[in-house]
């Protein structure tokens, strides 16, 4: 059994090439011998349930709790009987983890992330290509249809193509546009309808479930699917390691591919992510490719090479020498 010595919450931002500022904390965990870990708890904007500042304050209220606990292998179920937020039960489970089962070299499959205007995407293709990138998510929400073809044209001999219309279009024109392609063409196509419950009708392409579950369908649901091949997880938003368990599980049993997801967590975050990926043994590229996105890292920079990401077993002591982050 551990006993935890310390907790202590570290905020952060970080400018995107976007020109947004991404906010959120560090929690850094210590137990009484002196082994550290550290993760992000960075609810996403418009997408969390829950704001950065409710998730702080929980974790406060926590703290003398998670300090007095006796923790031992049930530790995931013990946090996930506690009801937390999901952005504050992925940075808690995280952080016990590192500590547990201390991370050793991991070296991940990943999946670029293309979006922004139809020259910015371009940019940015070039870029993952000369990277050594051959997977990569193609966002089209933001480009017109004929904007959307072009560019599907010219990158789908290049990558293997992971089409997210992030619930853009309606029914129809979604339909309409994507039957110009042949079968083969993406690697799945991820929420391609407004209306979630049409998504029966979208037998085309392989089909992928991000923000449609568990919001709008159940997993009954997705079991109807005819043509779902992919279910995308987001640890932040929709809770962490141990609600992840019984999805994984289930994928497996029906073949379909579980695909963990970034929501722009800082690059601590993300390494939280890979070191789930890891833990549920993935073999198809994880999304993490908000990663390029980042104008600021807070520890060593991942090290990306031909679609896989590797990082250190000790990437904390950088994180730690930081002198810019207030601690309360």
């Amino acid at each position: 059994m551990y006993k935890m010595e310390d907790l202590s919450f570290h905020p952060y931002e970080i400018p995107l090439t976007t020109g947004k500022i991404r906010t959120g904390c560090l929690i850094h965990i210590t137990d009484r011998l002196g082994n550290c870990g550290i993760s992000d708890v960075a609810p996403l904007p418009q997408f969390s349930l829950e704001s950065l500042t409710e998730a702080i304050q929980q974790f406060k209220k926590k703290k003398e709790e998670i300090l007095h606990t006796h923790w031992g292998s049930d530790f995931l179920e013990k946090i996930d009987s506690w009801n937390l937020f999901p952005s504050v039960q992925f940075a808690l489970e995280s952080a016990l983890l590192s500590i547990f089962s201390p991370r050793i070299e991991l070296t991940i499959p990943t999946s670029a992330l293309l979006m922004g205007s139809f020259q910015e995407i371009l940019h940015l293709a070039r870029l993952r290509q000369q990277e050594g990138f051959t997977s990569a998510k193609l966002k089209v929400n933001n480009l017109s249809f004929k904007e959307a073809f072009q560019i599907i044209h010219t990158l789908k001999d290049t990558f293997q193509l992971r089409i997210d219309v992030n619930r853009a279009w309606n029914t129809t024109d979604s339909l309409e546009f994507f039957s110009k392609f042949p079968e083969n063409t993406f690697d799945y196509v991820e929420e391609p309808f407004q209306n979630p419950h049409d998504l029966d009708q979208f037998t085309l392409h392989p089909l992928a479930v991000d923000e449609s579950f568990p919001g709008d369908l159940s997993l009954k649901e997705l079991e109807s699917l005819p043509n779902l091949k992919a279910l995308i997880y987001k640890p932040t938003i929709q809770g962490g390691i141990f609600k992840s368990l019984h999805l994984h599980e289930w994928t497996q049993k029906r073949k379909i591919q579980f695909i963990l997801s970034s929501s722009f967590e800082s690059d601590v975050g993300l390494m939280n992510i890979v070191s789930l990926a890891n833990l549920l043994s993935l073999k198809d590229p994880i999304g993490i490719g908000t990663y390029h996105y980042l104008n600021q890292y807070l520890g060593d920079p991942l090290f990306f090479t031909h679609s896989h990401v590797t990082i250190s077993s000790k990437p904390w002591k950088t994180i730690l020498n930081k002198s810019n982050f207030q601690t309360f």
